[in-house]
């Protein structure tokens, strides 16, 4: 994948020159070809006053990007080998049809099993080292294979977290212990790790987080809270942050613990949402202990490590191929519905079209940026802002145009697909505000990115 650049200075009052020239041989061409005897012919002396005076002598950049979005042989040659394999790996009965969110609890069983099969064949280590037996896949080979997943409906795996934040953590920051110990453990599955960085009163400042270690009788004994932890019901280990030594700075006194999660010291409850299920839980931590072996890093150098855990948290073009799938099925159920002659419904799915096609090409351009290794940066908000709102307006259109029985709840008899848009719609109430809400990102994109002034 190509981007290309020409980059040339141009007085802005010549180009704007130049087209009013254009604009004027246009006017007489149009006058030659037709203009009565009476029209009023327009001299240059009374021509409206320029609508841009205030840069009209000023010299910027024209920055012209020619872009190239296609992908080289290399590249396409890897689709072909990923999609191959999912044809010859992925059994039917496997795919799904979600349109947003996941019922995880459904489907433990099989999301362990697809996450073994992609593990013997190498995939969980596509982007890895090849020192760490991976493949050293570039970033658009990395999207190349998220996409083709997306799109055979592939299920997620069961200890997602694990392998995609955890594992590439410990290579970098663990011991050489703990990646003996738990790194292929991980990826093949045997060993599910759930996070526990949230808290009640530090959602997004982690700096406030207040549970605590203490150094007793040759081990750390953790006491706290933890919550919003997805899978922690069913989790063999967490990595943990707490507040190793109080009188430390905020960002300085954090160390990061692997937890035990089948000891006594730890319980973990449910939290049941409106969507049925159960997938996050509360951690509480009473007198639960930690070997010195499970403190990844130095104690105290937990804000590091954990930089470098949400360094591993990506999207790519899977989010993107997720969506054109998404606006695809709905224009199915906006006809099958007979919502389909209605005008507005049909502007409506155009334009969740258009904003789906935008946000791939948006991917690209962060994938483009990826390639050249430059890191995320508050530009990222963006993308979050933008997929979230557009997946409300996608899911609220979707039960819009069910009419009644769009108030219908999944698992009703009566639901249309079985519920699955009103499952969607549920969850993308919830997109807008886990990882940062719309708010949050909207200030980031204000005073980051647009370089506002902060509001009094």
């Amino acid at each position: 994948m190509a981007i290309s650049t020409i980059r040339r200075q141009e007085n802005i009052s010549a180009i704007l020159s130049r087209e009013g020239e254009q604009g004027r041989e246009s006017g007489r061409d149009g006058r030659a070809n037709g203009a009565s005897e009476g029209t009023a012919v327009e001299r240059p002396d009374e021509r409206e006053p320029s609508r841009f005076p205030l840069i009209t002598n000023v010299r910027l950049p024209l920055i012209i990007d020619a872009v190239d979005l296609g992908f080289t042989a290399e590249e396409q040659a890897f689709r072909l080998e990923v999609r191959d394999w999912l044809d010859r790996n992925l059994p039917s009965e496997w795919r799904h049809r979600g349109v947003g969110g996941f019922r995880e609890e459904e489907e433990t069983d099989l999301q362990r099993q697809w996450q073994r099969r992609l593990h013997e064949a190498g995939w969980l280590k596509l982007a890895w080292p090849k020192q760490a037996g991976g493949r050293e896949a570039t970033p658009v080979m990395q999207a190349i294979y998220q996409e083709e997943t997306e799109k055979a409906g592939a299920p997620i795996i069961l200890g997602r977290l694990g392998v995609s934040l955890l594992a590439p953590t410990l290579l970098v920051h663990g011991s050489q212990w703990q990646k003996d110990t738990y790194v292929e453990k991980i990826l093949s599955g045997d060993l599910n790790f759930c996070q526990g960085f949230s808290e009640p009163d530090a959602g997004s400042d982690l700096a406030g987080l207040r549970a605590r270690a203490e150094r007793r009788d040759g081990h750390w004994v953790l006491n706290g809270q933890k919550t919003w932890s997805s899978g922690a019901h069913y989790a063999d280990k967490s990595f943990l942050l707490a507040r190793s030594d109080a009188e430390a700075e905020p960002h300085k006194g954090i160390s990061f613990f692997l937890v035990d999660m089948h000891q006594p010291g730890v319980e973990v409850r449910r939290i049941r949402q409106m969507t049925g299920g159960g997938e996050f839980c509360e951690i509480f931590l009473s007198n639960a202990v930690v070997e010195d072996r499970d403190v990844v890093g130095e104690p105290g150098a937990g804000w590091k490590i954990a930089m470098t855990v949400f360094g591993f948290e990506r999207g790519g073009l899977a989010q993107a191929a997720r969506f054109e799938r998404v606006v695809a099925e709905l224009a199915v159920l906006a006809r099958d519905r007979g919502a389909g002659a209605d005008v507005t419904v049909r502007q409506k799915v155009a334009q969740a079209q258009i904003e789906a096609h935008v946000f791939r090409l948006n991917g690209l351009r962060n994938l483009t940026k990826a390639q050249h290794g430059d890191a995320p940066g508050p530009e990222a908000s963006l993308t979050k802002l933008y997929w979230s709102e557009m997946d409300k307006r996608i899911q609220e259109m979707a039960v819009g145009v069910q009419g009644p029985y769009g108030a219908l709840a999944p698992g009703s008899p009566f639901a249309v697909e079985d519920g699955r848009w009103q499952y969607g719609w549920m969850w993308a109430q919830a997109e807008t505000i886990y990882a940062g809400s719309s708010e949050i990102q909207r200030n980031i994109i204000a005073e980051r990115v647009l370089g506002l002034p902060r509001g009094r």
